[in-house]
């Protein structure tokens, strides 16, 4: 099978359950944890950013920047 690659869009919503990207520092101090998506997307500091939950639902940042982030489940 040949591998596909490429990128797709989506709406950022509440509930999408995400990665930090791997080749970020901390996407490799947490190499393969998901988080939930907790808020809307909103501006800051020249940047897009929402609210991360660990899945346990414990906060795990106020404003992650949406660049740093892989989306692994928009099913919501």
């Amino acid at each position: 099978m040949e591998k596909i690659e490429g990128s797709v869009q989506v709406k950022v919503t509440t509930g999408m359950k995400v990665r930090i990207n791997p080749e970020e520092v901390e996407g490799k101090k947490h190499k393969g944890k998901e988080f939930v998506i907790a808020s809307l997307p909103w501006a800051l500091c020249g940047t897009e950013v929402v609210e991360l939950d660990n899945l346990d639902g414990s906060r795990f940042s106020p404003a992650y920047d949406l660049s740093m982030l892989e989306i692994t489940d928009a099913s919501v």
